[in-house]
């Protein structure tokens, strides 16, 4: 209880603090997602919409973002996949089990796992960093700047980046992989892809396509989100710097960890659940 000159000011008691604090946080988290559900929605119905006459068009947009991008993209993603297919492909040779069987390793596991998420979370930390100091920079202009057309561009250009990268990120791997084991261990091309090719599903091709389109969304919609926030004003150019900064931190840890999450689900509820989506490399389907 505290003493003023209008009377008694009644405060919370300290060990009160901690619940204030997780409910602010659950509070803040739930309106955060929130605004960036409905700027996905946005972006959406500016998708079908249509173009405006007296705007760029949202296909010149995308290929604009498209083509960023996959030429930032490509060297990335293969210098990730170098490591992917070298190491797995070393499991092999180092375990001295199922050599025979290395090139299914390497190609299904890239393929069905690895190269999706390993494409995503790179792209979670190349995207911020070009998406949210952009928008911050067009907010600051003269004009109003429509947020829904503006996070759609970069939405679809995500959502299409993603699986060719990933797809991208399973030729390296595998190429490297097979030129490992064929140094390492002496395995023949010929039984390294015939293992491959026998262990390979339809499925897995689906699965990287559609975890790469959800990797994308997520990572673009979180840098969006975090681009189009209000700017404070009155803050100089350092604070706005180190906001800048923050904010590009925030979105790529904030999708990563969607990535994460995601690729677990799919685990759980697609894989792991769907008998027909269950482990196939010790059972390949006969003819």
């Amino acid at each position: 209880m505290a003493m003023s000159a209008g009377g008694h000011v009644s405060e919370s008691p300290g060990w009160l603090a901690p619940i204030g604090w997780v409910g602010r946080t659950a509070t803040g988290t739930l309106s955060y997602l929130g605004a960036t559900a409905l700027l996905t929605l946005s972006a959406g119905a500016a998708i079908v919409r249509g173009r405006d006459d007296d705007e760029t068009t949202l296909r010149a947009a995308t290929t604009h973002e498209l083509s960023w991008m996959l030429w930032a993209g490509f060297p990335l993603v293969a210098l990730v996949h170098v490591a992917m297919g070298s190491f797995l492909s070393m499991q092999a040779y180092f375990g001295s089990t199922f050599v025979d069987g290395t090139g299914a390793v390497v190609g299904v596991g890239l393929l069905r796992n690895l190269a999706s998420m390993m494409t995503g979370l790179t792209l979670a930390g190349l995207l911020p960093g070009r998406i949210v100091p952009e928008l911050r920079r067009l907010r600051r202009g003269p004009a109003d700047l429509p947020f829904g057309r503006t996070a759609a561009a970069r939405m679809l250009a995500a959502v299409a980046a993603t699986p060719l990268l990933s797809l991208w990120g399973c030729v390296v791997g595998t190429v490297v992989g097979w030129k490992s084991s064929e140094a390492l261990m002496g395995l023949s091309t010929d039984m390294y892809f015939l293992m491959l090719v026998r262990m390979l599903w339809y499925r897995d091709v689906v699965g990287v396509l559609v975890k790469g389109v959800l990797f994308g969304l997520v990572t673009s919609a979180f840098a969006c989100a975090e681009g189009l926030r209000d700017l404070e004003p009155e803050a100089d150019a350092g604070d706005e710097a180190v906001a800048t900064m923050s904010s590009v931190v925030r979105a790529s840890c904030l999708a990563m960890a969607a990535i994460l999450l995601l690729n677990m689900t799919w685990f759980l509820f697609v894989y792991h659940a769907v008998p027909v989506y269950g482990p196939s490399l010790l059972q390949p389907p006969t003819p």
